[in-house]
């Protein structure tokens, strides 16, 4: 089959976020595009995170439409196709219902910037209205890297899986520091911010998490189902 490499890229990160424990029931998914056609992999409704396998990693057009009518989707595919639509610099989606990224999107903002790592959300986090898919891609400006679904979940877009992996890691893990610090704690000042992310590009972090995302994957994998290494 055609597109082979960005289908196991897919199925890596479907594991990726089972390993870190963020696929623990129905409904998460991720997406990769294939390069200069309106289509792109997805994994299947009816499985977790934690239980995908290669077959279970569909091609859809950018209608939401598969070649094989057994095929079945989550229902909220279509913000995929919707943000490939709207930024052709978004190669790769991730969109999980994580507990502490569900806290988050439960306060419908952006996280606090309580940690270096939150610099990377700050001003480039849209906040849907609601979550009704027609509302969800619109709700994107230039250069947002992640999305807020009100009570829902969160999203994470980058260039490639590597960027939207990492970035999805990493909002979960400031969402937590959000949810859970003091309304008061004082946040990360703006000149500061712009510091810290210098350094983290200088740094390749992304790059570098989504390495450590991928060795989470293999070791939490035993041929049939990928055991969380972080709980729920």
């Amino acid at each position: 089959m055609a597109y082979e490499e960005e289908r196991e890229l897919a199925l890596t990160a479907c594991r990726a976020m089972a390993a870190q424990g963020l696929g623990t029931g129905i409904g998460g998914h991720v997406s990769i595009r294939i390069p200069g056609k309106e289509l792109y992999w997805t994994n299947r409704l009816s499985k977790t995170f934690e239980e995908m396998q290669l077959d279970d990693i569909v091609l859809l057009d950018f209608e939401g439409r598969s070649a094989d009518p057994e095929v079945i989707v989550s229902p909220g595919i279509d913000f995929h196709h919707g943000i490939y639509k709207l930024r052709p610099d978004v190669n790769a989606i991730v969109h999980t219902h994580g507990f502490w990224i569900t806290a988050q999107a439960a306060l419908g903002r952006e996280p606090r910037v309580l940690h270096n790592m939150a610099t990377y959300f700050k001003g480039r986090t849209a906040i849907a209205p609601d979550d009704e898919i027609a509302s969800i891609a619109p709700s994107l400006k230039d250069g947002d890297v992640a999305i807020i679904i009100p009570w829902h979940g969160s999203i994470t877009l980058g260039k490639d899986i590597a960027e939207a992996a990492a970035l999805h890691h990493t909002l979960d893990y400031v969402a937590r520091l959000d949810v859970t610090a003091p309304a008061d704690a004082p946040e990360m000042p703006e000149e500061h911010a712009e510091a810290v992310r210098v350094l983290l590009a200088k740094a390749d972090y992304l790059n570098l998490t989504w390495g450590l995302l991928q060795r989470k994957a293999a070791r939490a994998f035993d041929g049939t189902f990928t055991t969380p290494l972080v709980a729920p």
